[in-house]
């Protein structure tokens, strides 16, 4: 008689190295996934970031590229000695903020204290620093930037740190006279004011700061770590042309006279530090006190630099 082949199934160890073997694989599988999805995640956050950015520089660069500067003497006879500054920067710290009257919820923002103004860390001011000057595109206008904590949108709560850009009308730049640094220029009230801008005037949002540094054209300065050579740094800069953290304003007057701390530059180096969305997102949880993280350490691992040389187009 002819035996059958006896089928013989698995064994209950068999099963349980079977199952082990399978529960290490999907593990390796999720766990490449979980840190491509990371990679991906972070990758297109900085893209997008970089491209906002230069887009951003490109706008800064137009108008700076179309500056006007014209040496001009006070009306009143007091003022006859002094020129008046058609370009101002000035660096804001946590007391200056409450001038514009558009900051939102300045003592829960966890900007540390120790965030002063630091241009060789390449940190311009608590608040960043708040440029302005002339511009003859479109037209005659007055135009600032600065950093202001405040809700993006009506309907939003929740407080990002944007980048404004305010463009005064033709006729009420002419209005305001030709001294940027004052006057209704520097009132938050008026139509007139660069200090107080307007929601719709925002350039790119989650800029934690933003600074300048002016130069002048000079052959005798030799290259430094700050300064390429051939360039005297004027802002923020001591008397010798190195970088100066005491430097927190600088009130462009004279083209070609004058001390330095007063002259109009021929170029200007504009930096930009934007969050990119995963750090954006983290600041919002530690402003909101479900995080522990610090606001440096987002900072550094989550902050870009960005920077653009402009060339100003000279006297006008």
């Amino acid at each position: 008689m002819r035996l059958r082949g006896i089928r013989r199934g698995f064994t209950l160890v068999e099963l349980i190295v079977s199952l082990a073997i399978t529960a290490i694989i999907a593990l390796f599988v999720f766990q490449f996934a979980t840190n491509l999805a990371k990679i991906w995640r972070t990758t297109e956050a900085g893209v997008s970031t970089e491209l906002d950015a230069q887009i951003a520089l490109d706008q800064i660069a137009r108008d700076i590229e179309s500056a006007i500067f014209q040496e001009r003497k006070g009306a009143d006879e007091a003022e006859q000695e002094i020129g008046l500054p058609m370009l101002a920067a000035t660096a804001l710290g946590d007391g200056d903020v409450s001038q514009s009257k558009r900051w939102v919820g300045k003592d829960n923002s966890k900007r540390p204290a120790s965030w002063h103004f630091d241009p060789a860390a390449h940190r311009y001011g608590w608040a960043g620093t708040w440029l302005r000057f002339f511009t003859a595109a479109p037209s005659f206008n007055a135009v600032g930037y600065q950093i202001i904590r405040r809700t993006p949108f009506g309907d939003s709560t929740e407080p990002r740190y944007l980048l404004h850009r305010t463009v005064i009308r033709h006729d009420n730049t002419v209005n305001g006279g030709f001294d940027i640094s004052a006057n209704g220029f520097k009132d938050g009230n008026t139509t007139n004011g660069l200090l107080s801008p307007r929601l719709d005037g925002v350039l790119l949002e989650d800029v934690i700061d933003f600074g300048v540094r002016f130069y002048i054209y000079d052959d005798d300065m030799d290259a430094t770590d700050d300064t390429p050579a051939g360039l005297r740094l004027i802002f923020p800069a001591d008397d010798n042309g190195n970088l100066s953290a005491t430097d927190t304003e600088h009130l462009a007057m004279y083209h070609s006279e004058g001390d330095y701390d007063s002259r109009y530059p021929e170029l200007v180096e504009v930096f930009l530090r934007v969050l990119d969305d995963v750090g954006a997102d983290k600041l919002l949880a530690l402003e909101e006190g479900t995080s522990t993280e610090t606001y440096e350490g987002i900072v550094e691992q989550h902050g870009h630099l960005y920077r653009r040389m402009v060339r100003l187009p000279g006297r006008f």
